[in-house]
């Protein structure tokens, strides 16, 4: 980071005492004498010392209100079926919906298990075999 600034926003890139890793950082205290700056996250605990080339600068906050101004009306119908922002995932009710209007979709499913177990890419239910159990009574034996 360079020439950081005070209420600057600031992430911590490398393991350094009192702050968390990629956690954002208002700057409160500058040293340029030794690249060295303080700083406090959002519930106001102040970190220790930290070099600026520990620090990456922040970008603003980006709220969903802003987004909403930014991006066009389809693309915000779109996100509207999700819930969070950084791991998208379909609300349940969405994806409910969809599902119950697949065609087929228990039969689809059975013969992709099959197909995936045939392939030797996918464990059934069935019971271990003979062979196997003697495996993993080999690899975890225990004697008392």
């Amino acid at each position: 980071m360079d020439n950081p600034k005070v209420n600057q926003r600031f992430r911590v890139i490398r393991p350094t005492r009192g702050y968390e890793l990629n956690k954002v950082y208002k700057v409160v205290r500058v040293d340029n004498g030794d690249d060295t700056l303080v700083g406090v996250d959002s519930e106001g605990k102040e970190g220790s010392w930290v070099k600026f080339d520990s620090c990456v600068a922040a970008g603003p906050n980006v709220s969903w209100e802003w987004l909403k101004g930014q991006l066009p009306g389809e693309v915000l119908e779109l996100l509207s079926a999700f819930d969070g922002l950084e791991g998208l995932r379909l609300k349940s009710e969405v994806r409910d919906h969809i599902l119950m209007q697949l065609p087929n979709l228990k039969e689809r499913i059975l013969s992709a298990q099959i197909a995936m177990e045939d392939q030797g890419g996918l464990g059934s239910f069935d019971e271990p075999k003979q062979d196997e159990i003697e495996d993993e009574e080999e690899a975890c034996s225990f004697s008392p």
